[in-house]
């Protein structure tokens, strides 16, 4: 319910009622009551004034008086209720009906003898109903009163009413049953103001329960929502906990196997090439030596570089790549082999993510670019930004020779010795996916022979 409508209401209960759930839609002066008083006396005027002309040959003036009086009244309450005036229009209806009576009791002769007179006890009912005990009080003191100056007027001959009632009995008797009757109503009123109060207080409290029931009920809700919300969010995050202890295992028995053919594989296979080097010596074998200690150089350096990109948290911040990859081509530039090569990189990388590791990153790359095109005419690597499939990253491109599949394939397994065509360990690139794929990303080699190679790595925020 809005606050104008129990506004509205509440104006129409009696004080001392809590009117806003009591269900007497009277108070106020609900517009029956103004519309049968209009009907009422609207039919009274013209049966008034015909009886009159009838029996006496007048239209009795004084009784087309008062019964105008009361139409005119009653329409002007019923105008004021229906504006939402109706504490004033009430108090109208009281004072028309009464001063009327009065007025016309006094002026038509009649006195306290007249059947208006009668027309006080709604009015002392209504007040009752409306306004409470205590003005209703009141008006049954000076409706009495009247009614005493009425008889007393009749007593003296001031007026003629009593003539037609002294061979039934007095005046005095027909004062005290009027008067008997006005307080017998205000009695009745008492009585229905006082249940109408208790039954007003029975819903108030019944009506406050339930309020009261409800916003626990919402209470109840709003909690529940929230746990739920809650669990929901729980459930995501063992969800994603999932997902990335799954990957972490994935990648974790990807570097065992990577570790198993260190162990096993590698380093006794070079140390048998460096005994037999060194028991059979012939002119290659300082060659041979080299070669095998490159080697176990480079699984050393593995070793450590998959032990390391294991260990500590990512530090996330906005890394600026060219920044990075210009201090990379600076130190390979250094290199006598390298310096023929030519580093193009595009302003304006950046991406979210360790510094350290994506310094690597580029490093491992940006130098396994360089050495795959050292030996062409007019070596050239690009590190910029663009897309694949739809996905925007960042690529490396180089010149180089490029390679079919089953070369790309072998690139993430360096340490393996039945590929004739090349002697040298790359574990730059195995520790690039790794960093890529710690940070949560991908990296994709796309190579021909003859059309150089070009390593795209996706990094998330990038």
């Amino acid at each position: 319910m809005t606050a104008g409508s129990q506004t509205q209401q509440a104006s129409q209960f009696p004080s001392g009622i809590v009117r806003e759930v009591t269900p007497l839609s009277m108070w106020g002066g609900d517009t029956l009551i103004y519309k049968s008083i209009i009907a009422l006396s609207a039919i009274a005027l013209p049966v008034i004034a015909s009886v009159n002309i009838y029996l006496r040959g007048t239209p009795s003036w004084p009784q087309l008086g008062a019964a105008g009086a009361i139409f005119l009244g009653t329409l002007l309450c019923y105008i004021l209720a229906r504006s939402g005036r109706r504490d004033i229009a009430a108090t109208l209806l009281i004072g028309v009906l009464w001063l009327t009576t009065t007025i016309y009791a006094f002026n038509s002769g009649y006195g306290m003898h007249s059947a208006a007179v009668f027309v006080y006890l709604p009015c002392v009912l209504y007040t009752s109903l409306f306004f409470g005990l205590t003005i209703a009080s009141v008006e049954l003191a000076l409706t009495i009163a009247v009614l005493v100056m009425m008889y007393l007027a009749e007593e003296r001959g001031h007026l003629g009413g009593a003539s037609a009632f002294i061979t039934h009995g007095t005046n005095f008797n027909f004062l005290v049953g009027v008067i008997i009757t006005s307080i017998g109503t205000l009695a009745v009123g008492m009585v229905y103001h006082r249940r109408v109060e208790r039954e007003a207080a029975r819903v108030v409290a019944e009506a406050e329960q339930r309020r009261l029931a409800m916003e626990s009920a919402q209470d109840a809700q709003a909690q529940l929502q929230t746990a739920h919300a809650k669990l929901q969010q729980l459930n995501e995050e063992l969800s994603a906990r999932d997902r990335f202890r799954d990957l972490e295992m994935a990648r974790a028995k990807r570097d065992i196997d990577l570790f198993h053919d260190v162990v096993s594989k590698d380093f006794p296979a070079s140390l048998r090439a460096l005994r037999e080097a060194i028991a059979n010596p012939d002119e290659h074998t300082e060659i041979r030596l080299q070669r095998e200690l490159g080697r176990m150089e480079a699984v050393v350096g593995a070793l450590e570089e998959l032990g390391r990109h294991g260990q500590p948290a990512l530090q996330r911040t906005r890394v600026d790549l060219f920044t990075l990859a210009q201090e990379e081509v600076r130190q390979l530039r250094a290199v006598r082999e390298l310096a023929n090569v030519r580093f193009d990189i595009d302003a304006g990388l950046h991406a979210e993510g360790d510094k350290r590791l994506l310094a690597a990153l580029l490093r491992h790359l940006v130098k396994r670019a360089a050495h795959a095109c050292r030996a062409e005419p007019g070596p050239r690597v690009h590190l910029g930004s663009g897309s694949l499939d739809g996905r925007a990253g960042f690529f490396i491109h180089d010149n180089g020779p490029g390679m079919d599949a089953a070369r790309r394939e072998k690139l993430f397994r360096p340490f393996d010795r039945n590929d004739a065509q090349d002697d040298t360990v790359d574990i730059g690139i195995v520790s690039a996916r790794r960093i890529v794929e710690r940070h949560g990303g991908e990296l994709i080699i796309d190579s021909l022979p003859g059309k150089g190679t070009t390593i795209f790595f996706f990094l998330p925020g990038a």
